[in-house]
């Protein structure tokens, strides 16, 4: 791969991160190309320095000062809600705390202060969320405590926060911290840590490693090295450059690609860290796709909408009939606040009453409670709404997730099916033979005994046995294997941890992520063509000597930490030798866990024959054997071509790419590309035969088993594997720690996975090397005058206080103190404004306490003449199921109850909030449309008032605000100027000139 100039990196040169390189070698990538001549070979460029700078200037002492981070003009309960929302974008609970901080926090915080470490945390994640360009520091950090007794679990907040990857990750440049002792570890010192593979999750190691260490200026940098096998870095996140045409809608800097391997983004919202450094710190383009899909049968012809519904609900309803067999997973529970003051933005008691979380927990004996998990979404493939006719671009939801409480007879007769004459409405089937005391039973072999008794019911024809298996090829490629070897048990074992939002592409090319890892703000030390051969003397964690990592070319390294990022696939091919071995716990799990295969087709045309404004169709097939009404004969060509994506928008150029899924992914490896091609043209020249379907300037096949660097694309959980081997993946042995998609068990087989385990592994390397999260004893200072009126200094300590180890300072500054003031912190990005500025946070923050004094007498006064700001306007509802449910609820609780009481015969039995929504949500469903009705017109008349209530507040809001500025102009002109006001206040008193003249008032 090109080498690129990093002179420009300390800027913001990030067009540089898309610049044309030349194509990998066919070998090196696992993929082939045919009718496609060579790119030109561009010019090597010499690549500067990965060294960066160790040293900053020090800043000198500060002082924390509590609320400094709190907005004075923002109402309580709108701080309040969007401190809960940054939580929850950063997949974080914001009423309880997670295990990792209840496991610290446990023996050493007050219960009843756990609301008041939530609300500021949530408070640190507020600022991260609102500017990731800016890292958040630990006098931020502070001023999210309301109080300055709080300070220590603000620090103690921010460090943990900090180490666990949650904010100050990505492409940010990291302000060397604060020292606080003398002189710093020689340079000879440093630790070395070796990162084995550059994919995403060896690029979010080093990345985190570089940054985080800048917070600890007391120990010295360690250096990173990161080893990769292949010319480029990415690993499985390949964007290969298109020679064949030249784009002109993308913009200058920016070159065609096709994705070859990683493609989606599978929503931003609801934590997905990728959302900080794609949307936040590179603002790189994305497209965000469009789920509504038309398929095509083998003969050509459009799927009927009507006839595509049907089926996805059947096979929606053997999906989930499957989901009775499934492991439940164990939620453990943590400390939780006071939900509703967080909600309003309020502080729990000032006092305590002696008992911390333990002993208030085993006070309680609380013990384990059962939580249902609600329904959430699973691992099932690629998003598909059925176009309608009257209007393609609209689509229809097909979830029968609920259907399962129906007799299989009736479900399916609710979905549209004809039932068999001999059918009775309340047949069902079972499948307990099958699935019950078989631990490693198969997805597929139950899904297939479901579409088996079903056809006992149903005439099912080959055209809906083909429909039916397009939905079981959209599973396979969810998971990268044929559904015959998945586990019954475990297959969705990350159930409910899918974020939320449009799934998207990035513009350009998603090699732009990685490459940015790598190079922003300053390059990392990553050095390709470094294959790995061999890993020695990593067992003893605490031994002197260092762990050995040997280079395929003879290099040797030695290393005090080694993090290992292949993926499963390279290790369970063993082709790095570990001496000593790895533990068989260890390689028992990697034995255990599936590493599957998605293969692409990619075509380049010159022209745009297909619908351009749909960003995928599919294309069913016919059995491998058979006459179409036997499942069986099915597996092996269903994945093939299956689904086709259309890359006009993210590659400028007229580019389909067809997935190769399941069996197909297999035959793929085997099959030369001109076999491949012109059995894909066929079935586009049939779909599209009233088009004149050109044949494609340019074809690339991928083939990931052969690639001897991936052995694969993504993980899955094999019919063998146990509950928790995810979580054995990540376990470290000794020195050596693992990273990458199958070692994170909440989002496996995603990029977004891969990086947090990056995030992971670096927290535990930093914590191996500087120790534990230093707390204050007591991490809240007694209730008392004295301590209230304590101020905190950044840089006092004891032990090893790098961080958190705080200790008080006497008094508080006076205003003659505060005349030479403290040269100004490097301040966050003005949050962006609202309809009304004032409902943000101050541009330029007060850095002084006069500044401070003169600022709130001037608000006060704009307070006594305007008011305060208008309150947004609450929203009247908008979903009409739970108008409905309020209407009946009393009424279907007392039917619930009745039910349970002649069931379980005890009187006085009660039926659970759960048992009476699912008996809501029937009722619903079988409600009439002019039943509905009255609830769908009145949630349409919500919506108007809300729309017209957010109109009109946002006129209200630009109008309160433009009047600030008058009234302070006023304020101003009437001998309130900042300097005239502060020779007041610093005399012991003064004249607060109001418009309606002098008024003589104490410095109180």
């Amino acid at each position: 791969m090109e080498d690129y100039d990093d002179s420009e990196i300390g800027g913001v040169a990030l067009r540089d991160l898309q610049a044309e390189e030349v194509r990998d070698s066919p070998d090196s990538s696992m993929t082939s190309i045919s009718q496609a001549s060579p790119s030109k070979r561009l010019p090597a460029v010499k690549s500067a320095s990965a060294s960066h700078t160790t040293f900053q200037f020090l800043r000198p002492t500060r002082r924390f000062k509590a609320k400094s981070s709190i907005p004075a003009r923002l109402a309580p309960a709108e701080y309040a809600r969007q401190c809960v929302l940054a939580a929850r974008a950063s997949r974080l609970n914001p009423f309880a705390l997670h295990q990792d901080e209840h496991k610290l926090l446990r023996s050493k915080l007050c219960h009843l202060h756990v609301t008041v470490y939530l609300n500021i945390r949530n408070g640190i994640l507020r600022l991260w969320i609102r500017n990731p360009n800016v890292s958040v520091s630990i006098e931020e950090a502070a001023g999210c405590a309301k109080d300055e007794r709080w300070i220590n679990l603000a620090c103690f907040a921010w460090e943990w926060l900090v180490r666990k990857g949650y904010i100050n990750h990505g492409c940010i440049d990291v302000p060397l911290g604060l020292k606080t002792t003398k002189g710093r570890r020689k340079e000879s010192n440093r630790e070395t840590i070796v990162i084995v593979g550059a994919g995403m999750a060896g690029l979010s190691c080093a990345r985190q490693l570089t940054n985080v260490f800048q917070h600890y200026p007391n120990h010295a940098a360690p250096r990173i090295i990161v080893l990769e096998g292949r010319n480029r870095v990415g690993g499985r996140i390949y964007s290969h450059p298109l020679s064949s045409l030249r784009s002109n809608t993308l913009d200058e800097e920016q070159r065609p690609t096709a994705e070859m391997g990683a493609h989606i983004i599978v929503g931003f919202e609801n934590g997905n860290p990728l959302d900080s450094i794609i949307r936040g710190q590179l603002a790189l383009k994305y497209h965000s796709l469009r789920d509504v899909s038309t398929l095509y049968d083998v003969d050509g012809s459009a799927v009927d909408e009507k006839q595509d519904i049907m089926v996805e609900k059947l096979y929606n309803d053997i999906l989930d009939r499957t989901g009775s067999y499934r492991t439940k997973p164990q939620l453990q529970k943590t400390a939780e606040g006071d939900k509703e003051m967080i909600e309003s933005g309020r502080d729990a008691l000032p006092d305590d009453d002696g008992f911390t979380i333990s002993q208030y927990e085993e006070a309680a004996a609380s013990g384990t409670i059962d939580l249902l998990l609600p329904t959430k979404s699973r691992r099932k493939g690629a998003g598909h709404k059925a176009p309608k006719s009257s209007n393609p671009a609209e689509g229809t939801t097909t979830s029968t997730a609920s259907q399962i409480h129906l007799p299989a007879a009736r479900a399916a007769s609710s979905a549209g099916f004809a039932l068999r004459p001999s059918t009775k409405p309340d047949e069902s089937f079972d499948l307990d033979f099958m699935a019950v005391g078989k631990p490693t039973q198969t997805l597929g072999a139950v899904m297939d005994e479901g579409v088996k008794q079903y056809q006992k019911f149903l005439d099912l024809k080959p055209k809906a046995m083909r429909l039916l298996n397009w939905h079981f090829a959209n599973l396979e490629y969810a998971n990268a294997t044929n559904v015959q070897k998945l586990s019954l048990s475990g297959w969705d074992q990350d159930i409910g941890n899918e974020f939320e939002g449009e799934h998207s592409q990035v513009v350009g090319g998603y090699q732009q992520l990685p490459r940015a890892l790598w190079r922003y703000p300053d390059p990392l030390d990553v050095r390709t063509n470094k294959a790995v051969s061999q890993i020695h003397n990593f067992t003893d964690e605490k031994a002197k000597t260092k762990a050995v990592v040997v280079c395929e070319d003879g290099e040797i390294i030695e290393a005090d930490k080694i993090v290992m990022t292949t993926p499963l696939g390279v290790l369970k091919s063993k082709s790095i030798h570990f001496e000593p071995q790895l533990p068989e716990w260890k390689s028992g799990a990697i034995q255990r866990l599936g590493f599957g295969l998605l293969n692409k087709v990619v075509l380049v045309f010159d022209t745009v024959f297909w619908d351009r404004d749909r960003d995928m169709f599919g294309l069913l097939s016919e059995p491998s054997y058979g006459r179409g009404v036997v499942q069986a004969g099915y597996e092996a060509n269903r994945g093939k071509f299956y689904l086709v994506w259309n890359c006009v928008d993210t590659s400028g150029l007229p580019v389909l790419i067809a997935l190769m899924a399941g069996d197909a992914a297999h035959e793929t490896e085997r099959t030369p590309d001109e076999e491949i091609v012109k059995e894909v043209m066929l079935r586009l020249r049939r779909c599209f035969r009233d088009k004149a379907v050109p044949d494609p300037l340019e074809t690339i096949v991928t083939r990931w088993k052969s690639d001897r660097f991936a052995r694969g694309t993504y993980s899955f959980v094999a019919p063998a594997a146990l509950p928790g081997d995810y979580d054995v993946m990540a376990q470290r042995v000794g020195k050596l720690h693992f990273a990458g998609e199958a070692t994170c068990g909440t989002h496996p087989a995603t990029v977004h996975g891969a990086y947090l385990s990056g995030l992971r592994a670096a927290s535990e390397v930093l914590d191996s090397i500087v120790g534990p999260i230093p707390t204050a004893n007591p991490l809240v200072p007694s209730n008392s005058r004295s301590a209230r009126s304590e101020h905190v200094d950044l840089t006092a300590s004891k032990a090893r206080a790098d961080l958190t180890s705080i200790a008080p300072i006497p008094k508080p500054p006076t205003p003659a103190e505060t005349q030479a003031a403290d040269p100004p912190i490097k301040k966050r990005k003005t949050d962006e404004v609202l309809p009304s500025g004032t409902f943000t946070r101050p541009a330029k923050a007060p850095t002084t306490t006069a500044e401070t004094a003169w600022e709130t007498a001037l608000w006060n006064h704009i307070y006594s003449v305007l008011g305060y700001p208008p309150p947004k306007p609450s929203k009247n509802g908008i979903n009409p199921f739970l108008l409905y449910q309020k209407d009946h609820w009393n009424e279907i609780r007392d039917e619930c109850d009745s039910a349970k009481q002649s069931a379980t015969g005890k009187p006085n039995a009660k039926a659970s909030r759960d048992e009476v929504r699912i008996r809501l949500g029937e009722k619903w469903r079988a409600e009439t449309e002019e039943g509905k009705s009255k609830y769908t017109e009145e949630t349409n008349r919500n919506k108007k008032v809300n729309d017209d209530a957010l109109k009109q507040w946002e006129v209200d809001a630009k109008e309160w605000d433009r009047r600030t500025y008058e009234v302070k102009d006023e304020w101003i002109a009437k001998g309130n100027e900042f300097e005239e006001w502060v020779a007041r206040w610093k005399a012991g008193g003064y004249q607060d000139v109001g418009l309606d003249g002098p008024a003589a008032v104490k410095n109180g």
